[in-house]
């Protein structure tokens, strides 16, 4: 009955996210602690193959995770913290904890002669300044002592507690490499948490080695002005540590204060994709040309197509990504990539606009982002916009009106647009295309009646609508509408959806949004990041630092408004 969990363990399918196998064994096992699978787990637990005994207790790991109390992975889990490669140890102190509880494994602490059981319970169980742990004969106890006492230590006690740490960082080191963090990412963290910035730059000047590339990146992650302060340090630290370009990478604002050293990177068989995307989303106009040969050789580099975007929106020439998207408009390329490249680039993009015909309906959307420059497009649109095939079934309003808007930027006819929205509800659902129908209609000639109701239920519906619709609301009703944008904006403001475009919309009010400024200077004037939740600490990171730049430019719009 277990052979398809056999199977799945030997091969190591049960050990990767999102496997149809793993998701049945958490499945059983929560259902049933004691049944067949969770016992057939608990068996295979003690194999001798170390890739099976790994994917074993990375499972036990997650089974154990804010469920209750479970005896037999305690028991388990407290065999495997001696004997076994560390790893595995790591995540048997970690099991233990969640399914024996800390009382069963402070008891097996206090007995623990094995230096790897012993740092990795004190690293689950320790979290306050016990001075027993502070003497512990093995470095890393003593270092997560350490790190655990500066939690709660007085300012005054942080050089003590420093130097103790820098004592044992080599040593424990070669047994933390393997937990979750390293001695250096634990010193570092603990330094953000008490928010020791002057510190931490301190010792990223005065240390060697990856300890301070560790220091850098987290002092980067949190306070606003640490790219400006490391940027030159990181840039001089390359050929000793080159994990520190990464650091540099990570952050906009340290890709530019590094921008020439970077460049310098972009050829490099291991740091050169990176390099080249980082400077793309900062703007730099000598990243383009890879940019447009990493397009075309594939969209495999991470973060390629959000540079590509922000190296347009930041004006750089886009004569070479026109290019390269027209290429690959001619192969068999992705080509949704080649029409939103097409299609960010705007006017820029005229020359393809022969290519972008033959692929509607699908390049609607690219061409009207060309503008009048796409006026050959206008007649094909047009049949495309009377044809039934896009007034039809499920999907078919998102093409007609992709259509509507795009001749509307072409030709500045609004006729296919009103004749859009007079078919549709006047009170609109989600309406993310309408919403941005009728935006383009404030801007050409405005909106009638009816349509400034269908304006106006969709600015009631919180979020994406709401925010979408907040512009063409003060284009059309001016200064009337102040006092009720002022009052839903604010709400977005941190958000890192929605709080670009709501503070587009504070800069085009101008003077009419200076009861805003004390909240803009609060967000700009920050010392540290604002706290997302995007995925990953460098994507919190990069939205913050998005953000802070849409504040300044919003409270710039504001203070000069009239």
């Amino acid at each position: 009955m277990s052979g398809w969990l056999d199977a799945a363990l030997l091969s190591g399918a049960a050990g990767g996210a999102g496997d149809a196998a793993r998701s049945r064994i958490f499945e059983e096992v929560r259902a049933e602690r004691d049944g067949v699978t969770a016992r057939r787990v608990l068996a295979w637990a003690g194999t001798e193959l170390p890739a099976v005994r790994k994917t074993v207790f990375d499972l036990l790991d997650g089974l154990v995770f804010g469920g209750p109390e479970w005896p037999a992975a305690a028991e388990v889990a407290e065999r495997a913290l001696t004997g076994s490669d560390q790893t595995v140890a790591w995540a048997a102190a970690r099991i233990l904890v969640a399914a024996g509880g800390r009382e069963r494994a402070g008891r097996v602490l206090e007995s623990a002669t094995d230096p790897v059981a012993r740092a990795a319970l004190v690293d689950r169980l320790v979290d306050d300044a016990d001075p027993r742990w502070r003497s512990d004969p093995v470095p890393a106890v003593r270092l997560l002592a350490a790190v655990g006492a500066m939690r709660r230590a007085d300012p005054g006690e942080w050089a003590a507690l420093d130097a103790a740490i820098i004592a044992d960082l080599e040593a424990a080191d070669r047994m933390l490499g393997l937990s979750w963090w390293t001695a250096g990412e634990r010193w570092a963290k603990a330094m953000v948490r008490r928010d020791r910035e002057d510190d931490c730059y301190a010792w990223v000047a005065r240390l060697s080695g990856m300890t301070r590339v560790y220091l850098a990146r987290e002092a980067i992650r949190e306070w606003r002005a640490a790219p400006g302060r490391l940027a030159p340090v990181l840039a001089g630290m390359l050929s000793e540590e080159p994990a520190a370009a990464r650091v540099l990478m990570a952050s906009v604002s340290a890709t530019r204060a590094a921008a020439d050293t970077l460049v310098r990177l972009m050829d490099d068989p291991e740091l050169g994709a990176g390099a080249v995307v980082a400077l793309g989303a900062a703007g730099d106009q000598r990243a383009v040309p890879r940019l447009a040969r990493m397009m075309e050789s594939g969209p495999g580099a991470p973060g390629l197509f959000g540079a590509v975007l922000a190296a347009v929106r930041a004006g750089v020439d886009p004569g070479a990504l026109v290019a390269a998207a027209r290429r690959m408009l001619a192969t068999d390329s992705d080509q949704s990539w080649a029409l939103r490249v097409l299609g960010a680039c705007g006017p820029a993009a005229v020359g393809a606009v022969p290519e972008l015909i033959a692929r509607l309906p699908e390049a609607a959307g690219a061409l009207g982002a060309i503008g009048p420059g796409a006026g050959p497009a206008v007649p094909a649109l047009r049949r495309l916009f009377a044809g039934s095939a896009t007034a039809g079934a499920a999907g078919g309003g998102w093409s007609k009106a992709i259509v509507a808007q795009a001749l509307l930027m072409i030709t500045g006819d609004r006729a296919p647009a009103d004749e859009f929205l007079a078919g549709r509800p006047e009170r609109l659902g989600r309406g993310r295309v309408e919403a941005a129908l009728l935006s383009r209609l404030a801007d050409h000639g405005g909106l009638t009646d009816r349509q400034h109701r269908q304006l106006r239920h969709l600015f009631e519906r919180p979020g994406f609508p709401q925010v979408e619709t907040a512009g063409a609301i003060w284009r059309q009703e001016g200064p009337a509408a102040a006092a009720e944008l002022l009052e839903v904006l604010p709400q977005y403001l941190d958000d890192d959806l929605h709080g670009v475009p709501a503070l587009r919309v504070l800069g085009a009010m101008g003077a009419h949004a200076r009861p805003m400024l004390p909240r803009l200077d609060t967000i700009a004037e920050s010392r540290h990041r604002l706290p997302m939740n995007v995925g990953s600490p460098d994507a919190e990171m990069r939205s913050d630092e998005i953000l802070l730049a849409a504040v300044l430019d919003a409270r710039e719009r504001i203070t000069h408004g009239k």
